[in-house]
Parts: structure tokens; sequence; C-alpha cells
């Protein structure tokens, strides 16, 4: 038994030779439960967090992979479970904190220069308003909340960590009409929905993209979709830098008989929206231009018809009975799509769009969505608002859906090929070689994807890359 490390430090070299390893991280860090990643924009700079029993370990990395600095601090109490962005000066890093009924706040602090962590508590408490999702933008995080009854929403900044300020965003009356034309207030849009926070130009599962509400960001620019009406895709658009705000109402395509039925969705990319409905005898696909909101392309099928959007065969993954098995016919593809939550997905690679349709339902592993997180290990701490690209990569893996992908040139025409691995896909089977991993990250740095896992036999955390 004592050579079983060297065997499996082996084996990680063997399995991992389309990757490049960037170091091995040593330490006495216990039982790793998660781990998770914040990076500097300014500097390069990016550290890697292992979060255990009692501590957060942090370990600072400059742009070439070399380490600058490592340090641990105490956790804050049990009771705060995610953590919603953070903020770097120089070699201090803060990370925010909350419970996940979004009520009380913290703050956990590691100062690389003079080596001491702190954590504590914050005099800031949210009272009648649902917190939506926290976003980052030029050093800042900004909570996004939904007063009650109202047609509001309020963006808490805490540029100043220990008191943040407030600005109100009001909607008009008109801003939100239903089929009829009568006006509705954004909390009734909103308030018996999760929102789903999507990382734009990466692959997305389909457990993310079925959410009815999602939360886009391009730099300063927020764009937040509704698919709670089965007529409509409402569009609001919000600038980080002024707070001005945009509504539009995109009507979706249209089925004649029982629309009960009936399931749509949306995503938004490239400047495009992109629409799915469908019920067991039919289904639509539609593109728009956000810019002109013209319609660019529509798709529409029935269920005798040949399934020629796709370039996959019908997948179903992570049933009850199989794992992994393949559908035959666009019946099949339509009755279980409209019996799950439907959802779709939008990935653009060297100038073409893999588009996967389909549906999703809840998976009895452990895996459930928490305001666009993923949360499964007991006493884990939640880290979506921060590491969306972790938790897209974790729902991929662990998917449980029926779906078709297909391929279209830049002027949306479906084209025949194959669907090229994506670099999700080349991560899950190289881990799924390696095996026995855990406290899994995923993050970008100048454009190249780094994912690091901690390995549990010979108690190492593992940074790799792909190649470009």
């Amino acid at each position: 038994m004592k050579f079983l490390p060297l065997y499996f430090l082996f084996g990680v070299v063997f399995t991992m030779q389309s990757q490049i390893k960037i170091t091995d991280i040593h330490g006495n860090f216990g039982k790793v439960k998660q781990s998770f990643n914040v990076e500097d924009s300014k500097t390069g700079n990016f550290a890697i967090f292992l979060e255990g029993n009692d501590q957060v370990f942090g370990i600072l990395y400059n742009k070439n992979f070399e380490e600058i600095g490592r340090l641990s601090a105490p956790d804050l109490s049990s009771k705060f479970k995610s953590i919603l962005g953070y903020q770097i000066e120089g070699k201090n890093i803060s990370l925010l904190m909350n419970t996940l009924n979004g009520r009380s706040y913290g703050l956990i602090r590691f100062d690389f220069e003079t080596e001491t962590g702190t954590s504590q508590e914050l005099d800031f408490k949210i009272k009648g308003e649902k917190v939506l999702d926290a976003v980052n933008y030029n050093n800042n995080v900004y909570l996004l909340t939904l007063p009650t009854f109202s047609s509001q929403l309020n963006f808490y900044s805490f540029k100043n960590m220990l008191k943040p300020t407030l600005t109100e965003v009001a909607f008009d009356k008109a801003d939100f009409l239903d089929r009829k034309d009568r006006s509705r207030r954004l909390y009734d849009i909103l308030k018996d929905s999760e929102i789903s926070s999507v990382e734009v130009g990466e692959p997305n599962s389909l457990e993310l993209t079925s959410k009815k509400i999602k939360l886009y960001q391009n730099g300063k620019n927020l764009i937040l979709t509704s698919d709670d009406a089965i007529e409509f895709t409402y569009v609001i658009n919000i600038d980080l830098q002024t707070f001005e705000k945009n509504v539009r109402r995109f009507e979706k395509p249209t089925i004649d008989g029982f629309k009960m039925a009936l399931r749509t969705n949306s995503f938004v990319d490239d400047g495009k929206l992109f629409q799915l409905i469908a019920n067991s005898d039919i289904l639509k696909f539609r593109i728009y231009d956000l810019t002109s909101e013209e319609i660019i392309k529509e798709y529409s099928l029935t269920d005798d018809d040949e399934l020629y959007l796709k370039n996959t065969p019908i997948v179903q993954e992570g049933g009850d009975f199989k794992a992994y098995r393949e559908l035959e016919t666009t019946n099949q593809f339509l009755r279980k799509t409209v019996a799950g939550d439907i959802g779709l997905s939008v990935y653009k690679s060297e100038g073409t769009y893999q588009i996967t349709m389909g549906s999703t339902a809840e998976k009895e592993n452990g895996y459930v969505i928490m305001g666009g997180a993923l949360g499964g290990m007991v006493g884990a701490i939640v880290v979506s608002s921060i590491n969306q690209l972790t938790t897209s990569y974790s729902l991929y893996k662990n998917t449980k859906s029926v779906k078709i992908t297909g391929l279209f040139n830049e002027d949306l025409n479906h084209v025949e090929g194959e669907v090229p691995e994506n670099p999700f896909d080349t991560i899950k089977t190289s881990l799924e070689k390696i095996g026995g991993t855990q406290a899994e990250t995923i993050f970008k740095v100048e454009d190249q994807y780094v994912f690091g896992y901690f390995a549990k036999k010979v108690e190492i955390y593992s940074l790799y890359k792909l190649y470009k």
C-alpha cells in the first residue's frame, strides 16, 4: 500500500498528457470541502482558496503561475454559506459572504503583505427584499435585490465593504405589459422563480439555462431575462456605471391549439435572443437580433418530421435505470422535452454556433441549484457568484437531461458536421480517468482554461492548464 501514492501520481501524468501541469499544492489542509478562486484584472494575479473544516486557506499566484504568498483565515460562523463577491487592493483580498436567506453579511480578509487573515460579521441586514444575485464589476461587488410588491431593483454597492451604498432602479408601469397590455409588477414576474447566472461565451448546462429567469453580465452591462410568460420574453438591460435601464418585450413563436402544455425558454448570446417553444406535437426555434429587434431566423418542425436541427444523437443522460441512452425519433424527443424544464444553450466557437436544445429534470444526487449556485457537499460554501465557470462545469458534468446539439453558421443556417469537443468535455474526460478527485475549480488566466482538484489519496491540490 505504501506505493499507492506513486502509482497514483504516475496515472495522473499519463492521463493528463493533453494538459500541462502548473503546480502541486502541498500543505496541511485537512479535509478540503471545496476550492474556489479570484482574479486581479489589474495585475493578473490570482488566488486559490481551499475550504477546510474551520479555516479557509489562500494561496496567491502571479500571472506566471509563481506562488507569491499563502496564509489562512478563520471561517465565519456556519450560518454564512455563500460567497457573493470579492475586492482586491494590492495583495489584500476581501471575500463578501452572506447567509442563505440573504439577511446577514460578513467578510473574510486575506492580507498577503502582513500575512494575516481575519473574519468579521457586518452591521448590515436585508429585510423585506428578495436577494436575486451579486455581480462583480470594476473591483466592486453589487448585491441585486427585489423589494417586496415593487417594480424596482435595488443595487447595494460594496465599494466600501463595511458601509454599502444603495442605488434604486425603478421601472414604469408600461415596462412589463402582458398579452392584453395590462401592467405587471416586476415583483410578480420574479417572485416565484429562481434566478440563474449565465457565464457569457462559455458552455452552459441545461440545468442552468432551463431556469425562467436568467442574468447575463458583459462588463458593465447586465441583462436580466424572464420567460415566465408563454407569449413574451422580457429583456432588461442595466448599465452598472450609470444605472440607466431599458426594458423590451419580444414575442415568442405561436403554436395553435392547447397552450397549457407549452414549454418555453430563451437564451442570450452574441447580441442575439434565441427562443425555444414546444409541446408534444411541435417545436419552434426563433432568433432575434437584439439591436434591431428583427427576427433573423425561425425553424419549425412537428413530431412526424426528421429532427434535422441536430448534429448529435438524441441523448438522454442521468436516468434512473441507465445513465446514458439514445432516443430515435422526433416524437420521443418532444415528449421527453416537455416532460421536464425546457431550455437551450448557445456556445460559439471559431465562427460556429453549437446550440443545445432539450430539457432537464431534478437529479437526486445532492446537487441543487441555489441562486445559480451548485451545492452538494454538506457544509460547503456556495461560490457561484464569483466562480460561475466552476458552477457551469459542475452542472454540465452532473446532468439529468434529454438533449440534442446542432451546428449553425454565422447566418444561423444549420450545417452538417461533427460537434467538436468543448473545454468542459476535455476537462470532464481527464478527471474521470483520474478518479478520486474533489473540490474542483475552473477559471481562466489570460483566456487560458485552468482547472484544479484535490486528490484525496495523496492529499495534494493540483493545477493544470489546457493546451490552446
